[in-house]
């Protein structure tokens, strides 16, 4: 079956190719928009609308059983869709200027062999401002196929970016930026790591801060929140866990600030809160069962925290101005805690 729906508009071109029992449905508003549909499978189902001038959507499905939603409002918007191979789901809202959405969820290169496949994932872009844009893969080797991962965007402001890649099974990605200029990426290669990275949201803007986090292994968990009542502004979070079942949380409150938690091993766990201005922490944990807590409120703070062996436990905690505090750790089952007030 197929359904074009053109109304109130100057200019319209949709091109729509199907298989049996593939389903599109295209309603375009405005005038120069453009939709090119391609179907090659069973059950698919793909909904196209655009209301404005020169937006452009591309969806290809190969498979069966994939839904695809796109909806664009305003100029010069563009999406791609292209889900190969079965039961996958994608949802792109866009409003508002030259904002950009990719998602992938199986890949076939420009000679016609498949080469990525996804299935049973689901991802879910909303754009709202002027030039953002998003990235998201859900897909891996045809051998080892991507399945049921989640990916979830949401961007509100003008000139932000996200990237989420995924490769492996049941990863979850959540990216939130709310203000302008902010930037996201996610990279997440085994299976059930999750992510979470807010970067403005729940009434709160944020402008120019970076989030990095990059999940090689299993159940790894990342939360990082870079906003709160000060306002954040200019600040940067980086998180790298290799290993499995590692936990990082980082929330950081104010402008400039700098984090930056790597982890190797296996179980190791490291929460920084930095609020105030310009306070910079490091905490690296090579091993497994290792522990780190800092604390650091004011502003012009340094805390390095280095742990290398299993079972340690560090808890650093600044509050005032300028303070700055180095720890150590080789070995096994060493406790160390600093606390600094002014």
């Amino acid at each position: 079956m197929k359904k074009v729906v053109l109304c109130a508009s100057a200019l319209m071109f949709g091109a729509v190719a199907f298989a049996q029992s593939n389903v599109s449905d295209v309603v375009q508003s405005g005038a120069d928009n453009t939709s090119d549909v391609t179907q090659t499978g069973t059950m698919n189902d793909s909904d196209v609308m655009q209301s404005g001038t020169i937006n452009r959507s591309s969806v290809n499905q190969l498979g069966a059983d994939n839904y695809s939603s796109v909806s664009s409002t305003g100029r010069l918007n563009s999406s791609q869709v292209q889900q190969v191979h079965n039961n996958n789901e994608s949802y792109v809202t866009q409003t508002g200027q030259q904002n950009g959405s990719r998602v992938l969820q199986g890949f076939v290169n420009s000679g016609g062999t498949i080469s990525r496949v996804g299935n049973d994932n689901y991802s879910e872009v909303t754009q709202t401002g002027f030039r953002n844009s998003s990235y998201v893969a859900q897909q891996d080797l045809a051998s080892d196929p991507s399945e049921f991962n989640d990916s979830y965007v949401v961007q509100i402001g003008d000139l932000n970016s996200s990237s989420v890649a995924q490769l492996g099974d049941v990863n979850f990605s959540d990216v939130i930026q709310n203000g302008d200029g902010n930037e996201g990426t996610v990279y997440q290669n085994g299976d059930g790591n999750f992510s979470y990275a807010h970067q403005g949201g729940f009434g709160f803007t944020s402008n120019d801060n970076l989030s990095q986090v990059s999940q090689v292994g299993d159940d790894n968990y990342s939360h990082v929140d870079q906003y709160g009542t000060l306002g954040t502004d200019g600040s940067m979070s980086m998180v790298a866990q290799l290993g499995d079942a590692n936990q990082a949380l980082v929330w950081q409150d104010g402008d400039s600030h700098n984090s930056v938690i790597t982890q190797t091993g296996d179980a190791n766990l490291a929460y920084t809160q930095q609020n105030g201005d310009n306070s910079d922490s490091e905490v690296m944990q090579t091993g497994d069962a290792n522990w780190s807590e800092v604390y650091q409120l004011g502003s012009g703070h340094m805390s390095i925290v280095t742990q290398t062996g299993d079972m340690n436990s560090s808890y650093v905690s600044q509050t005032g101005m300028t303070h700055m505090s180095t720890v150590t750790q080789l070995g096994n089952s060493n406790v160390s805690s600093v606390v600094q007030i002014n």
